[in-house]
């Protein structure tokens, strides 16, 4: 029996309503008060939802449909935060968020929607919009050079009649004022990479669809900047006079001949800006924090504009691990330690860029930041990008198994960005070091152990990883697992194979034990062992119960498992078929069915589980009863 196809469970027949709704939400609260939890939620924005007349084939946490419907949804289940991915310019052939053109904000996040409103002055038609909602190729995920197409079209549109908007332009004249500088280099990347038949519009329509791994490996290196001829290659980095000279010459040029396509980037930046402001205030409102997400990989654009500040011949990577058995070459470029702090310690040209791009972050984020692979800010792993394959003699850890001048003396240095770059960029915005996630899962590195526990900073622990939640750290965020696992269901029936194994066997009797109620008999502990071996919805509560009755005091569950969806997000070291999977247009009722149906977690009975196992539910008798009846009433047939 697969999970996802359960037909003896029950079958949901509505939601709690009305006053039931109201008890459901403040016995939740109340609940995680006494365990000091709080929950949150991994969406990325391209999985949100949206109703049919506003389904582009795309998600934004900027649109209607997240406002009007999922916020409100989000928190009768006390929600109080949503972690989205990097939201960066996309690259013109990769559908990946962690790896980016420019700084500059994912243009895929304009709600369509509210540029055909009144609220934009309806700078986007009707028709136009009607069009690609209706062409949509996929209503339940994101084909994404239908995405590309549609929404170049659309832009290009609202771009052309906002001309005529006053109100509108009178805005944008201000932006360009106050924020054009700050967006001038990825503007004119975007335009080099057209004129030389880079852009996606143009040429990748269809491209990631119909290429396979190794064709689309190939395309992306053609495309690369570095294989551009004359001055465009060092625009930014002329390496004499006479060249800088020239450069200036080439910038004007550019300026000069693509104004108005250097006005549309800006334009749809503008918009962004207006987006994020009004996202903030909606999350001021409604007490549900947006957490970014920021990659290890520095921007294409910022390589290019400032490649004298990365090191020559190197990149960054991961050794081989749990995702890959000969490491990962992700081809990333890494700055030059020598120009990230001078030799007084203070910032040098590559520290400052990470200053300002990480300032930018916390600007936008009010929820604080996810730092992907924090390893690569500690002590990172290059490797040579001519070898074909890494080697102890051709790669390592720069500072702790480089020798030379960059190998690091103390854990002082090896913390110096985070504490010199990342904690006062977060505490400019009113954030403390709380506010920052660092993604520390893969191969071990004792420095960055050490640092991490120095600085009191929260680290990860996935229980598909068999990171025990009774282990996990008061200041961890605890998860089943992330965008880079096998949703939880897929994981359940991959495990539920080979009962006989030593790790399924070790993971239910953890589990047996870290989840029965305070008191539990020796007898009633060994039934309830049994019935986490032989049945795997109760497996699956019991699993979500962890993260409750972990001492982390962070919960985050991501998108697929809130749903239980049983489809897999992304597939680490592949290059096609990620990133699609969406939050449907019936996602409440989706939910309560799941949830009924064991696939999904029933909240109040996860809680009000978590609570009898650590014993609070003695003089709560009241809460207890709200809790139960609210778990009835998903689970009742």
């Amino acid at each position: 029996m697969r999970i996802s196809k359960v037909d003896n469970s029950p079958t949901f027949k509505r939601k709690p309503v009305g006053r039931e709704m109201k008890v459901y939400t403040e016995s939740l609260n109340q609940g995680l008060e006494l365990l000091g939890k709080k929950v949150e939620l991994i969406l990325h924005n391209s999985s949100a939802p949206a109703v049919k007349s506003e389904n582009t084939g795309i998600g934004s946490l900027f649109s209607t449909t997240t406002a009007k419907k999922l916020f409100p949804f989000l928190k009768q289940h006390s929600i109080s935060s949503i972690q989205q991915e990097p939201n960066n310019l996309r690259q013109v052939i990769d559908d990946s968020p962690y790896v980016s053109e420019s700084n500059a904000r994912n243009v895929f996040m304009i709600p369509l929607e509210k540029l055909a409103s009144k609220e934009y002055g309806n700078i986007l038609s009707a028709k136009t919009l009607q069009e690609i909602v209706e062409h949509n190729p996929d209503k339940e995920n994101v084909n994404y050079p239908y995405v590309r197409r549609s929404y170049e079209k659309a832009l290009r549109e609202a771009f052309k009649y906002s001309k005529n908007n006053e109100a509108i332009q009178a805005d944008f004249a201000k932006f360009k004022l106050e924020q054009g500088a700050k967006y001038e280099q990825g503007a004119i990347f975007r335009v080099l990479n057209k004129i030389r038949g880079n852009d996606n519009a143009l040429v990748w329509e269809n491209v990631s669809g119909n290429l396979g791994a190794d064709e689309l490996v190939a395309l992306k290196k053609s495309a690369k900047w570095e294989d551009w001829d004359g001055i465009d290659k060092n625009l930014f980095a002329p390496k004499n006079a006479k060249q800088a000279k020239e450069a200036q010459a080439r910038i004007d040029e550019l300026k000069s001949t693509y104004a108005d396509e250097i006005d549309y980037y800006l334009f749809q930046q503008m918009i962004l800006d207006k987006e994020v402001k009004a996202a903030n205030k909606l999350s001021k409102e409604t007490g549900i924090r947006v957490i970014g997400d920021s990659p290890v990989a520095a921007p294409a654009s910022e390589e290019w504009a400032h490649q004298n500040l990365f090191l020559k011949g190197l990149a960054i990577g991961c050794p081989p691990d749990y995702f890959s058995k000969t490491g990962q070459r992700w081809n990333f470029m890494y700055f030059n330690p020598e120009k990230i702090f001078n030799k007084d310690g203070s910032l040098g040209e590559a520290g400052k860029v990470l200053q300002k791009r990480y300032e930018d972050y916390f600007a936008a984020c009010p929820g604080g930041v996810r730092i992907d692979h924090v390893i690569g800010l500690i002590d990172p792993f290059l490797y040579t990008i001519s070898s074909k394959e890494m080697t102890p003699s051709n790669s390592g850890r720069i500072y702790s198994q480089f020798t030379g001048k960059f190998k690091k003396r103390n854990d002082d240095e090896y913390a110096s960005i985070l504490t010199k770059i990342i904690i006062p960029a977060a505490e400019k915005h009113g954030l403390d070091k709380s506010a920052i996630i660092c993604e520390d899962l893969g191969d071990k590195n004792l420095p960055t152990e050490r640092v991490m526990k120095k600085l009191g900073l929260s680290g990860i622990s996935v229980t598909q990883f068999d990171h025990r939640g009774a282990k996990a750290k008061p200041e961890n965020v605890i998860m089943l697992g992330s965008h880079d696992n096998p949703s939880f269901i897929e994981f359940v029936e991959d495990l539920f194979k080979d009962k006989k194994s030593k790790r399924f066997m070790n993971k239910t009797r953890l589990l047996a034990q870290d989840t029965a109620p305070k008191g539990t008999s020796k007898a009633d502990l060994k039934n309830y062992l049994k019935e986490l071996r032989s049945d795997k919805l109760k497996f699956i509560a019991a699993s979500f119960a962890e993260l409750f009755t972990s001492p982390a005091k962070r919960v985050q569950i991501f998108f697929a498992d809130f749903w239980g969806t049983g489809k897999t997000y992304n597939k680490p070291g592949t290059l096609t078929g990620n990133w699609a999977t969406r939050v449907g247009e019936e996602f409440e009722s989706d939910y309560y069915k799941a949830a009924s149906d064991g696939r999904a977690p029933n909240f109040p009975k996860t809680v009000a589980s978590a609570l009898r196992q650590r014993g609070l539910d003695k003089g709560n008798e009241g809460l207890m009863k709200d809790l139960d009846d609210s778990a009835k009433i998903i689970d009742e047939a």
